[in-house]
């Protein structure tokens, strides 16, 4: 996806340029519906900042397996014309003019999403596996994962071969020798 050219934009400009932006790069995420799931059901929200002081909030969401939300939350000043946001390790608050910026760092973001579900997914098995779960009750909880009702909550047959592998793997690592 290539970056938008914003040249002495007003701050609606900008605002507006992020939006766009913003959009398609969910939109990327979301189709087919297997990439869909693997994102973890991206999506995002923008309320309008004209009744909020003229603070716009943009809401970026998604799921890992069993449906645990994370949110990445973006502010927009629209009388400095700044976008803020947390830094990736959540220790500063981030200030930008620039919308694409913004947007590559939201891109980065979802781009990590596919590890960030497995090595949910792989710690979720190690929980199961530490309350002495047998392989049995690990491969149904699996095939729960695998019809979730949340969409992003549930697994991709490539997270559920992995996750097979996985449990296999550890079960065996488990069992005296």
């Amino acid at each position: 996806m290539s970056e938008v050219a914003v040249v002495g934009g007003d701050t609606n400009e900008l605002l507006e340029t992020f939006e766009r932006a913003l959009e398609d790069l969910v939109s990327s995420c979301r189709h087919p519906a297997e990439k869909r799931i693997r994102y973890g059901n991206l999506r995002s929200e923008i309320s309008s900042g004209s009744g909020n002081g003229g603070i716009t909030n943009a809401a970026v969401v998604y799921e890992t397996p069993g449906g645990s939300t994370t949110q990445i939350n973006i502010t927009y000043d629209e009388a400095k014309g700044v976008f803020s946001y947390l830094s990736e390790d959540l220790g500063e608050t981030v200030s930008s003019e620039d919308p694409n910026e913004v947007i590559a760092m939201v891109r980065r973001h979802a781009h990590s999403i596919p590890e960030k579900r497995m090595r949910a997914l792989f710690n979720t098995i190690d929980i199961w596996l530490s309350e002495g779960k047998t392989r049995r009750e690990m491969f149904s909880e699996m095939n729960k994962l695998l019809q979730n009702e949340f969409l992003g909550g549930r697994i991709t047959n490539d997270e559920l071969k992995a996750g097979i592998q996985h449990i296999v793997m550890r079960y065996k690592d488990q069992q005296p020798s």
